[in-house]
């Protein structure tokens, strides 16, 4: 069994804590080896979603079109890179030069050793981040949930693996999860991810047309498409921005009621600490969702203090620390 390397789990760890985002605070209130399988795993997906949104997307249009083809093969070395660490069968060797990083490809490696969950969230996140270099448009509602499956299911997946893995072999959830799981899974991270959208318009907006997921025919639904809809996020009182946070705000309350369903009935299925940091999650999620639902307003406030308080209160009163 592959050895986990202390140095390498920091430098998952490093990585993980960049963004800040809600499934890193939870994710660091896991037990030891578990905090290790997500650190790794979710460093694994960061650092392809980063090099996309953070190093590609933000290029000039021009330098875009000549890159492209350049970042296609390094998000497919990446997925071989990691499809190898999965699969059992890297190469110690070549791990010194794997993209992106060695130190994860072996962290990968050791924490996933011998275990079933398969090469399956990598590939669909591959995909994803192949049609984000793209530019691929988001026409309608089907070909944003087809993204959402690598986007934010495939990473969702991932932690729930996690959470819900026995760990006293090789690590595996065949015999711990129903089959109902992957709807679960599915409804709560789409969930998730609209709130997300709803709560950075702002940001987003303001980086360009390019990091923007919402399908074209909600915008055209008020009136708005990718280009102008920064014309309004600079404007601040336009009613179709506000319209806009309002309708994506209900099509997650349409997810959050399906996915606290199936939560209920995952949650006697976990241990204690992993009950706590999976309710946690889904309780900031929900808090957002439920400001943002009161007030569309919220999503638009210039000072992001706001939004960092409302998910410090949460996250305290799940007893993660912030």
């Amino acid at each position: 069994m592959a050895k986990l390397i202390q140095s390498d789990l920091d430098h998952c760890l490093d990585v993980t804590r960049r963004g800040k985002s809600n499934l890193w605070f939870v994710g660091r209130s896991l037990p030891g080896p578990r905090r290790a399988m997500f650190a790794s795993a979710y460093a694994s997906m960061r650092v392809v979603d980063d090099f996309v949104d953070d190093e590609f997307l933000v290029l000039p249009d021009d330098e875009r079109l000549r890159r492209r083809s350049d970042a296609h093969k390094r998000v497919d070395g990446w997925l071989t890179s990691m499809e190898a660490a999965i699969c059992g069968n890297a190469d110690p060797a070549k791990m010194e030069i794997a993209f992106p990083d060695p130190r994860i490809q072996r962290a990968v490696a050791a924490c996933f050793d011998g275990g079933d969950i398969g090469p399956g969230p990598w590939q669909l996140l591959a995909r994803s981040m192949h049609r984000d270099i793209d530019e691929t448009p988001f026409g309608d509602w089907d070909d944003f949930i087809d993204y959402c499956e690598g986007a934010t299911v495939a990473p969702a997946s991932i932690f729930l693996y996690v959470i819900a893995a026995d760990l006293n072999g090789p690590p595996s959830t065949a015999d711990r999860l129903p089959a109902q799981a992957a709807d679960c899974v599915r409804d709560m991270a789409i969930f998730c991810y609209l709130v997300h959208i709803a709560r950075d318009i702002i940001k987003d907006a303001a980086a360009g047309p390019a990091l923007l997921t919402i399908p074209d025919d909600v915008l055209h639904t008020h009136g708005l498409t990718r280009t102008d809809l920064a014309g309004a996020v600079r404007g601040g009182s336009d009613r179709r921005l506000r319209d806009l946070i309002s309708d994506l705000a209900a099509r997650a309350g349409d997810y959050r009621l399906r996915g606290e369903g199936w939560r209920d009935r995952l949650m006697p299925l976990l241990g204690l600490r992993e009950r706590a940091a999976f309710g946690a999650l889904m309780t900031v999620y929900g808090a957002l969702h439920d400001r943002l639902k009161d007030d569309p307003g919220f999503a638009l406030d210039r000072d992001p203090e706001q939004r960092e308080e409302l998910r410090r209160s949460v996250l305290a009163a799940a007893d993660i620390p912030f």
